[in-house]
């Protein structure tokens, strides 16, 4: 097996062209059979019309001769390539994954574009089109200005490092697929493909309508598809334009089945449905997950923690494990052609369970358990393993084989899991957000996969969702994912909402998958080349002295001390109030929002700088490139440009506290009264920030960035200033 990073390939021009008229290319696609098989001979004649002026037929007329042959299939299905390979003229992929892998091969007036199995002849149509200037993303592509057909010089051979290489978008934020129509997980799963991911994986909460189990006979019944709102009406939005005549934008058949939630999740159900249809037609595994210590519905018995902590379903009745058996077959009834099902535990749970419950047994069986982590502040996943435990060991083999053990940091139990549990089940596992958490020791937990268990890991494509973007992680992804595959792990995934911004991320996931030597700094220069053009080398240096500040990128979490900084995008802007008393100003609390307000303030004026530089690089950069590149330009400066106005309304917003903290001084009116005129341009900067984002719409999850911006941004900012006149 040779591996060659995927930009830059040896390709050189040979002599044998169609570029006369009345010229041709034949594709010979043997025994056309299959879906991917049909799928790989319909996708090469896609783009063949679309990147070269030469005709490309399926059928030698007759008295006519080819200038070029394509040989595409298997030597199961096409009989030029059994003959090329039993005379030694081509060698497949061989070994682990080589059903996946391909060869790239031109001999003489020929090329092949062959594998061991349909799905390595999917990629290897993606390899061809890209040899030839074709460069997929997940929000779209770049194609060369149609030129005549020129048979280049290639010899590739290729097959994937990982076994299962994929996405986990995240359910409930109409960001992400709560707001998806079927045209959008097709297009979603039809560019993965091209990426060549074969992975799909998909988390439901409790009460969401896309999963609505059933236990004894009643089913749950649905309470929201997305979170804070699943239909956003759009009549007196901020970047109502972007939704054309769309009165309220969400999922289609959530709208159409309004005021009853039964037929919604059914409606929602029968689409999801079918977009794991459609990607088991792409040649992609899928996975679909429940929460397992919350159920929706049933008679469940939970723990009796102390207050203040999180009770969850007390893992030592035996009724909870009769609930959580019949939870899983609600699952598997649901999503019958799922491959696997993942049991997930709930983020957080970990921590704020990890109290010893006062029901019977639960201090025996934690002290029992304790083995099981070496973190102290997450001991309530023990809680969770010790369910989940029982019921794999309710399962058959077969049961076994196709479930996962999955959750936030939960990769903290594996090592001391790992002996007890029943070989067959697979463990799973999101990573810290924080890049720098992972890579300080997050990462050792994985080593059990050296030791023959399945293990899964999932990154971010961005940082949990929240609206600080661009964001670039490649660097800190290229030493997470050798160090993961070093280890020998099954699945790579990413987990994310957004699309456009960030698709730099999940291609380098994507091209690492195959090539594990791929650098990110390799990867960012072949990228921007790429995708941009080749007067565009200056954003190479963008992109990496952006992504070396990615650690740096002030965050903004439920447990973070700065909830004024910036939004996590999924959730409404998280804004601490203002004292309406002189008592209120004295206050630990209020002394410190003041504090941190203003050193934020200070922080996120070197941040808006640097997003200026970046903004005039590209400025400059634009007219020199051709019409594809000045595109793809356009997403990154209208994203940064966005950032700009963002980032000034935060910092408007932080500067409102030592406003009002000094006007005090003169009394209670006084501060609302000054506050509320720097408060005005938070909120006149949040509404340019919509507004500027809504002229580049890329996909379905642009619009619900819009929506998600108006009802979490923008709304909060509004009520903020509304409060200092009441």
């Amino acid at each position: 097996m040779r591996y060659f990073l995927p930009l830059t390939l040896l390709i050189l021009c040979g002599s044998v062209s169609a570029d006369d008229a009345g010229s041709f290319v034949f594709l010979d696609d043997g025994d056309n059979t299959g879906v991917l098989y049909t799928y790989a001979s319909t996708e090469i004649q896609d783009y063949f019309a679309k990147m070269f002026t030469t005709k490309l037929v399926t059928e030698v007329p007759e008295g006519t001769a080819p200038d070029v042959v394509i040989r595409l299939g298997t030597p199961d299905s096409n009989t030029a390539i059994a003959d090329a390979v039993a005379a030694g003229q081509l060698v497949l992929p061989e070994g682990a994954l080589s059903d996946q892998g391909y060869t790239l091969k031109n001999l003489e007036n020929q090329l092949f574009i062959a594998a061991p199995a349909p799905q390595g002849v999917l990629y290897g149509t993606y390899a061809f089109l890209e040899a030839y200037g074709a460069y997929f993303q997940i929000s779209g592509e770049r194609l060369p200005a149609p030129l005549p057909f020129t048979l280049k010089t290639l010899d590739l051979t290729e097959k994937p490092a990982v076994k299962f290489r994929g996405l986990l978008p995240w359910d409930a934020y109409i960001c992400g697929i709560a707001g998806y129509n079927p045209e959008d997980y097709r297009q979603l799963i039809d560019r993965a493909a091209r990426l060549k991911l074969n992975f799909l994986q998909f988390h439901f909460y409790p009460g969401s309508a896309f999963f609505t189990e059933t236990i004894d006979g009643t089913t749950a019944e649905p309470r929201y598809l997305g979170m804070p709102v699943d239909i956003f009406p759009t009549a007196n939005a901020v970047g109502k334009a972007a939704f054309g005549d769309v009165i309220a934008f969400g999922a289609q058949c959530y709208i159409d089945h309004a005021g009853s939630p039964a037929a919604q999740a059914h409606a929602v159900q029968d689409m999801m449905r079918d977009a794991l249809a459609h990607a088991k037609n792409r040649g992609m595994h899928t996975a679909v997950g429940m929460e397992l210590m919350q159920p929706s519905v049933g008679s469940p018995l939970f723990t009796a923690k102390p207050e203040g902590s999180v009770n969850c379903l007390d893992p030592l009745r035996p009724e909870n494990l009769a609930l959580s058996r019949q939870r899983y077959l609600s699952l598997k009834e649901t999503y019958p052609d799922a491959d696997f099902y993942c049991f997930w535990q709930s983020e957080g749970q970990g921590v704020r369970g990890a109290a010893v419950g006062q029901e019977e047994g639960a201090a025996a069986m934690r002290e029992a358990q304790a083995h099981w982590t070496s973190q102290d502040n997450y001991r309530g996943d023990i809680d969770y393993a010790w369910l989940l435990k029982q019921l794999c060991d309710s399962m058959t083999p077969e049961e076994q084989a196709t479930s996962v053990a999955g959750g936030w940091f939960l990769q903290h139990l594996f090592p001391g899991i790992h002996p007890d549990f029943p070989a067959g089940i697979r463990f799973s596992s999101i990573n810290n957000y924080s890049m720098e958490q992972s890579l300080d020791g997050g990462l050792d937990y994985y080593a059990v996969a050296a030791e023959n268990r399945a293990v899964w890991v999932t990154d971010w494509w961005e940082y949990s969702g929240e609206q600080w973007f661009p964001q670039w992680r490649a660097g800190g992804q290229e030493r997470i994912y050798r160090q993961c595959l070093d280890y020998g792990i099954e699945a790579l995934s990413l987990v994310g909402w957004k699309l456009s911004g960030i698709e730099h991320n999940i291609r380098f996931m994507a091209d690492f998958a195959w090539h594990p030597g791929l650098t990110a700094e390799q990867f960012y220069r072949d990228y921007v080349s790429r995708l941009y053009g080749q007067d565009s080398a200056p954003l190479a240096d963008l992109y990496m002295t952006a992504d070396a500040k990615s650690e740096l990128t002030p965050p903004a979490t439920s447990s973070d001390d700065r909830p004024m900084s910036l939004g996590e995008g999924w959730i409404v802007l998280g804004i601490p109030p203002f004292p309406d008393t002189a008592e209120g100003l004295s206050t630990e609390e209020w002394r410190h929002t003041a504090e941190r307000a203003a050193a934020i303030a200070a922080e996120q004026q070197t941040f808006l700088q640097s997003d200026r530089d970046a903004v005039a690089l590209i400025g400059q950069i634009i007219p020199g490139l051709d019409s594809q590149g000045q595109y793809w330009a356009a997403l990154l400066l209208n994203r940064l440009r966005m950032r700009l106005h963002y980032l000034e309304s935060m910092i408007a917003l932080n500067e409102s506290y030592g406003i009002y903290q000094a006007a005090a001084l003169q009394g209670i009116p006084a501060a609302r009264a000054a506050t509320a005129l720097r408060l005005n341009d938070a909120v006149a900067l949040a509404g340019e920030a919509i507004e500027i984002y809504s002229k580049e719409i890329r996909n379905r999850n642009d619009l619900g960035v819009v929506a998600q911006m108006n009802v979490q941004y923008l709304q909060p900012l509004v009520q903020l200033h509304a409060s200092l006149s009441d």
